[in-house]
This record gives C-alpha cells, structure tokens and sequence, in this order.
C-alpha cells in the first residue's frame, strides 16, 4: 500500500473521519479535541462543494462552517471571495486561487468560502478546479452553489476536483410541494415538538416552498411550543399570519396611495423574509391590475358597490382599494404597472443593476418618486 506525502490527505483518510462541518443533527458546531487538547485537522476535509436548491439547509452548513472558523482561529479565519448578497454576480474566481497558497500567521487553518459558484463559466471554474489539485494542509475550501435549475448549476467539474482532493459534494435539495408537509412534520420533530398533518399543510400554504422561511417559522413555534410540544391547525391559524401577503398588500397600497417611502419599506421587508423578486412583482402587479380594473369601471360611470362585487378580492378589501383609489388616475395606475414590467425585464437580464437597486428604482418610481 502506498503512502500518500506528508502534509496530504488521501480520500481514504478524509473519509475514515466523520467531519462536522456538515453534520447538521446539531444546530451548533463544538470544536473537536484530541488528547493534550489540540484539534484533530484530519476531522475536516480539504474542500468541499454543497448544492442544491434547499435555501435552509445551505443557510445552516454556512453557519456551522462560520462558528467552525471563528472558533479555531478568529474571524480573520475565513476569507470570503462571495458577490455582495443580491448582486447576481459571481465570486471572485481569481481571487480565490491566488489565495489558496498564501501563508497565515493568526491561525492554524484558513477556511477560503466562495458562495455563488452556480454563476462561474466553465472558463472561471477551471483554474479553480486546477488548483484544488494541490491544497496546503493547513486549506479547506468551501464552494457554495445555491442552485436554480435547470439554468444555475454548479460547474460540473467542481465535483469531479472536490471528490479528486478527498473531499466531499453533498446536495441538499428543496422538498417537492407534495412533499413539502412531510419535511415539515420532520424539521419539527428535529426542533424537539410534533407539528400535526394538518397543521404543517397549512403552514406550507401560508408560507410557501422556500425553506428559508420555513425554516424561520419552525423555530419561532419551536419556542411556543416548547420540548415534546404539539401545534395543530388551530394552533397554528393563531399564531401564523399570511404575512407575505399582507406585506405585498401593504406595497401596493403604497403604490397606489403614491407613497415611495411606505412602498420601499414593504418592498425591502418582503426581500428580508426571502422573498425572492419576481414572485414579488408578480403578487404586486395582481393586486395593481384589480385597481386598473376599478378605476376603469369608474370612470366608464359605473356605481362603486358593483365595482366592488366585480373585484376577484374579498368584499373589505375591495372597499379598502376604492377608498384609496380616490383622486387616483388610470394613467397613474397604468404607469405604475409599467414600473414593475421594467422591474421584471431588468432582473431576466435587461439592465446591469444588481437586484436591489433595481427593486428600489422601479418601486419608488411606481409610486411616484
């Protein structure tokens, strides 16, 4: 049998150790120690790759990789080459490889992360994948591609040189809607309380398929719950309120009343939630073409109580739009739905802003700015 040079790890001998970076039966990381205190290295792998689509779980092993790094060496332990969150640009590729060989004089081991991978060309993916070849002992790198097929995938030769250094590819993917109660009622349990069928249906609804802000939710019921608690339906439809829907109604209202600061403040909460921006522009101009199609009617001279029954709204809300469309114009309305038409065009690519900037321009212009 050979013997792999000193200083290298072979796959062999990564992989006879159980590495905690992405051990997620703990919601925390506890540092490893050996006998006379010092850490096992062997415990972590040189590099790693972890994909998929489920938000939560990604969420979750960046965590653990950040408590890891600053536990063993400080924050000046983990060198980040990750784009500006919402930027849509990818990370620094060249950047990264220069760093691999440098020497650090604060810590015993350098955690280099790169989140965005997903976005590399084949072309910015290679010398990556090259270098990973020739790790440092004292190196993990840490790639990250938050995954959007079919089109955003992490390059596929980043697998093959991760698995080649002796490290590990680990995908977590996003439950499929049917699926979705299921991962529910076990996340819960995980949390240490029991989330009833019907209960996690309607928490599925409510909130959607990210797990991001599933996830969120699951730990503040964690907390009403309490150890060994039950939440069923009822409980849940006291506790859970709708509130991407009631933040996208509180952005058009803005938008409608013609009130830029009110509308960017919905709109940046609604993003803070994980709210992703196009099924946000989507719900916003839904409720944008309902005041379209009120204020139409109105001015053809038709009585506002069956414009409201008209409305495809509950009877209140309907009245409550009315009441806000008072002094408001079609052409008004018109030109804010054309604000987030641009929005839309300018996130599939029509302009080089990064999303937020985009979300901020077409918002306040929507409502008036």
């Amino acid at each position: 049998m050979g013997t792999a040079p000193l200083g290298q790890r072979t796959p062999q001998t990564h992989r006879a150790h159980r590495n905690r970076l992405l051990d997620d039966s703990h919601g925390e990381y506890t540092r490893p120690t050996v006998a006379g205190g010092k850490r096992d290295s062997s415990e972590i792998g040189p590099a790693y790759l972890i994909a998929g689509t489920d938000e939560a779980k990604l969420d979750a092993t960046l965590a653990r990789l950040r408590a890891r790094a600053e536990s063993e060496g400080g924050a000046g332990a983990l060198h980040s080459f990750s784009p500006p969150p919402g930027s849509g640009a990818a990370p620094d590729a060249e950047g990264l490889v220069a760093s691999i060989p440098a020497l650090s004089l604060t810590s015993e081991r350098r955690y280099l992360l790169a989140e965005g991978v997903e976005r590399w060309s084949a072309k910015q993916a290679a010398p990556v994948a090259e270098a990973l070849g020739a790790l440092p002992p004292d190196v993990t790198v840490v790639l990250v591609a938050r995954e959007q097929p079919p089109k955003l995938r992490a390059p596929k030769r980043l697998a093959e040189a991760v698995e080649a250094a002796g490290g590990e590819v680990v995908t977590y993917a996003a439950p499929k809607p049917r699926e979705l109660p299921r991962w529910l009622a076990d996340e819960a349990r995980r949390r240490g309380f029991e989330l009833e069928p019907d209960a996690a249906q309607l928490l599925g609804e409510r909130i959607g398929g990210s797990t991001a802000r599933l996830a969120t939710e699951l730990d503040r019921l964690a907390t009403w719950a309490e150890a060994g608690g039950t939440v069923g339906r009822e409980d849940l439809e006291a506790m859970v309120a709708d509130t991407s829907e009631e933040v996208v109604w509180a952005l058009s209202d803005a938008i409608v009343e013609r009130d830029p600061g009110s509308a960017l403040t919905a709109a940046e909460r609604l993003t803070s939630q994980g709210e992703g921006v196009t099924p946000l522009i989507y719900q916003a101009a839904k409720r944008l073409r309902e005041a379209n199609t009120a204020l139409a009617r109105l001015d053809a001279g038709e009585p506002a109580k069956e414009v409201e029954s008209a409305l495809p709204m509950h009877p209140y809300a309907a009245k409550m739009l009315l009441r806000r469309l008072r002094g408001r114009s079609v052409a008004e309305m018109r030109a804010a739905t054309c604000a987030l038409a641009d929005l839309e065009w300018w996130t599939r690519g029509g302009s080089d802003y990064p999303e937020p900037v985009a979300l901020t321009l077409a918002v306040r212009r929507a409502a008036g700015a």
